[in-house]
């Protein structure tokens, strides 16, 4: 079935603001097509509503999310599917097949935003998860794999495995044999930090690179960068805060979207302005406010949905 023009458009929009960062240009063209048309708006607050349902605050859709997080991982895509498939009803040009991985919403473990979450592997090791993260598990039951395409993960690993234990991003492999480490999935980069043992961790064309106990490391397709920062500042996430160190204000706001409906932009040279502080993450409001004291910023709000903070 082909989508009404303005149901159409409105998906579009969807993706194209979720891409990244967005030019005071974009905002301007999304704002002028948004308001110009009563049936715009409508088609866009439909989505939205849409799309929240997802997240759990539908009756029926919270019972299949709630269901699939409690069965094994096939069965669980079965159930995501169908949840799935209540969102992309009338919207012929998404294939579910696509839509359910390009959502993640077919990973091992997943969480919604606002919520972090829990888990095990097969071994009985424990991990922790950031609100708004998805994590597929490959490799075998010894030796697993986690690819983690978003947010953040925990792994208190036992010590003296027979087989590594592996965190992947986009940017790099933190492979261990038993150590307590974070993963982050952050705006452009990655995070890893170690609490206990040590990891290695393997770049896409750089040399390895040991992290022992007490450091913390970004990489990115361009290296590897150690950071001045604590395991117990990395991890603050699992206590519901946000340590920011001379962190990219684009990147604190990736994060800050963990634990907000709608999304969150910055526009322009904003992007790059660094910021340091610690904001609580239960109360992301009064967080964008502490943003506004530190940095020459202005917030603008672009209906109920779509926030966007640019340089002052």
């Amino acid at each position: 079935m082909k989508l009404p023009p303005a149901e159409h458009q409105a998906v579009m929009w969807e993706v194209r603001l979720r891409e990244g960062d967005v030019g005071v240009s974009v905002l301007d063209e999304f704002d002028h097509w948004r308001t110009a048309q009563e049936v715009n708006e409508q088609a866009w607050n439909a989505l939205q509503q849409r799309l929240s349902r997802m997240g759990g605050s539908h009756a029926r859709d919270a019972s299949a999310m709630a269901h699939a997080l409690r069965t094994p991982a096939t069965e669980r895509r079965r159930v995501l599917r169908s949840a799935f498939a209540l969102l992309v009803v009338g919207c012929g040009t998404w294939g579910i097949r696509e839509g359910l991985h390009g959502m993640s919403l077919d990973a091992d473990w997943r969480s919604a935003v606002g919520e972090r979450g829990e888990g095990q592997l097969a071994d009985g090791t424990p991990l922790a998860f950031d609100a708004n993260s998805r994590i597929y598990l490959s490799g075998s039951a010894a030796s697993p794999r986690l690819d983690l395409k978003q947010g953040q993960v925990l792994v208190k690993s036992w010590p003296q495995r027979d087989d590594l234990l592996s965190v992947a991003t986009d940017h790099g492999t933190v492979s261990t044999e038993g150590a307590t480490f974070n993963v982050g999935r952050l705006h452009q980069r990655s995070m890893v930090s170690v609490s206990a043992g040590s990891a290695l961790l393997r770049t896409h064309g750089g040399p390895p690179v040991l992290v022992s106990a007490g450091e913390t490391f970004y990489f990115d397709h361009k290296g590897v960068q150690q950071a001045e920062m604590s395991f117990a500042a990395a991890s603050a996430w699992t206590r519901g805060v946000c340590v920011a160190d001379r962190m990219p204000l684009a990147e604190l706001l990736e994060i800050f979207g963990r634990y907000r409906k709608g999304l969150l932009r910055v526009s322009g040279r904003a992007a790059a302005m660094q910021i340091s502080g610690v904001f609580r993450l239960e109360d992301v409001e009064r967080a964008l406010m502490q943003v506004v004291d530190i940095l020459p910023v202005r917030v603008k709000r672009y209906g109920s949905y779509l926030t966007v903070l640019s340089a002052a």
